[in-house]
């Protein structure tokens, strides 16, 4: 089951864990805050004009944890990056059932908490079943019988985990739409995952994120 059809079926976000709260679980793979990781980006290199972003090179350091309970046992972990892109595995009670590697490649500020609201509530990249972006046309990951109607944002609650050791330092919540594009070149698919962030109370931001499916041989951990 695709991570946002798991939301999707929520009600409402679990709530916040407690200010002072340490990390909630071990976290996946190896991962630690301010560890280490390098990405395979032979396909990068292999296809420079086939995908739409490209992941950093190099070892990347880890500054920051988002950590995401949807409930249910499932969660998804954030690990951020030095250059702004991050990791992300989805676990069910424990166990690895996707990563996902994500870079941001545009950030918008609203103006006003009224024009976040109206984005959030009415733009077709939060909700459409299929959108234009960097000169591509995306497709929308889930609820392909909506009969081509614009569906609402996917909304949950991220906490964010900094410093050593590591403790709470923020939380946000996300209204987010992940779409998806074939990549013929490769036989593989590229995603681009569409959120409003809201820090709070006069705080948000718009961020786009494209990215591609890992696998465990494709992380160097340490």
């Amino acid at each position: 089951m695709n991570w946002l059809d798991w939301i999707r079926g929520r009600n409402s976000p679990p709530p916040l864990p407690d200010r002072n709260a340490a990390l909630p679980e071990t976290l996946p793979l190896g991962f630690r805050i301010n560890g280490r990781v390098a990405l395979d980006t032979l396909v990068y290199r292999a296809h420079p004009e086939a995908l739409s972003a490209k992941l950093p090179e190099g070892h990347q350091g880890i500054p920051c944890y988002g950590h995401i309970d949807l409930g249910g046992g499932h969660a998804l972990h954030r690990f951020y990056l030095d250059d702004d892109a991050y990791v992300q595995v989805s676990t069910a009670n424990g166990a690895i059932e996707g990563i996902k590697a994500f870079v941001f490649v545009d950030t918008v500020n609203p103006q006003s908490q009224r024009e976040f609201q109206a984005f959030v509530t009415g733009h077709p990249h939060l909700g459409a079943p299929e959108i234009e972006f960097a000169g591509r046309r995306w497709h929308r990951d889930f609820s392909a019988d909506s009969g081509g109607a614009r569906i609402p944002a996917v909304v949950y609650d991220e906490v964010l985990f900094r410093h050593d050791p590591p403790r709470r330092d923020d939380d946000l919540t996300h209204y987010a739409m992940l779409y998806r594009r074939p990549v013929p070149e490769l036989d593989r698919d590229e995603f681009l995952l569409v959120t409003a962030e809201d820090y709070g109370p006069n705080e948000f931001v718009i961020t786009y994120a494209i990215g591609l499916d890992l696998n465990t041989a494709d992380l160097d951990i340490t």
